[in-house]
This record gives structure tokens, sequence and C-alpha cells, in this order.
């Protein structure tokens, strides 16, 4: 084969991050990264629990301190806001705003959207077979042997 799995994933990755800041321009007046854009999509989904940077850090698989960077800015832009927690003095959580929420739910509505857009033309069994595949990438490169999840 002649191909290589990396530079077409990247192909993938740079179309799919170039459409979702082309995207993010539209719906409102300041610029997010993808990385913020999941953030706003996590926070929303776990809007009843209590989320703090730690958890951010393990699902962007980013460094503390991009992060707090991150996360500065979109505080900054009274997207977030970082609460105290009762129980533990040091602790503080990640919330979104008002303003987080809209961003949230027009991010949401374009989900659907953006993923029926990806997956046109492409069958069910493929489809299954390409989540199969990017589950044992994903282990391959964790060092693990198999996703039982699938």
């Amino acid at each position: 084969m002649n191909k290589s799995i990396v530079i077409e994933i990247k192909k993938i990755d740079n179309l799919i991050l170039r459409t979702l800041i082309n995207y993010s321009k539209k719906i409102t007046d300041i610029q997010l990264s993808p990385v913020q854009i999941a953030i706003i999509k996590y926070l929303n989904q776990n809007k009843d629990n209590n989320v703090n940077q730690k958890d951010l850090e393990e699902f962007i698989q980013n460094r503390k301190s991009t992060i707090s960077c991150i996360l500065d800015n979109m505080q900054k832009n009274n997207i977030i806001e970082r609460v105290n927690s009762k129980s533990d003095g040091r602790s503080k959580y990640i919330k979104l705003t008002q303003k987080g929420f809209d961003l949230a739910k027009k991010f949401s509505d374009q989900q659907i959207y953006f993923d029926n857009m990806i997956s046109k033309n492409i069958s069910e069994d493929d489809l299954e077979t390409f989540f199969k595949v990017t589950n044992q990438i994903k282990n391959n490169l964790k060092g693990e042997e198999d996703d039982k999840t699938i």
C-alpha cells in the first residue's frame, strides 16, 4: 500500500478544523478554536456534574498549562466561569456562562448537520468499519491491545 494513514488522517483533520473554524466565525463575535468548541460541548454535556480542570485535561489530552491558557481565554470572553468548590477551597469547578450555553446550543444543532455532511454516501457497514478501525488506531497509539467497547 502506497498511502500513509497518518497523512490521510491529517488531511481529514485539517478539513474538519477549517470547517469548524469557519462555522464558529459565523455564530459568534469571537474566534473559537476547535479545542474551545470541544470544551464548550463537554461542559454542556456535563452541566450537572462538577467538572474541574483535570477532567478537561484528560478529555482533551493536553497539558495542564495548555488547558489553563485556553480556560483563561474562555473566561476572559465570558464563555466559562470558575466556581470555588464548597468542599475544597483549593479546587475550582468550570461552568458555562449563559453565553457558553448559547454557544453550546448552536454547536449542538450544527453537529447533527456536520455529521450528516461527513457521512453522506457512506453505508452503515462502512461507518461501523470506520469506527472499529479508528478505535484500533487509538488503542495502537496508546499501546493497548483491544477495545471491548465496540
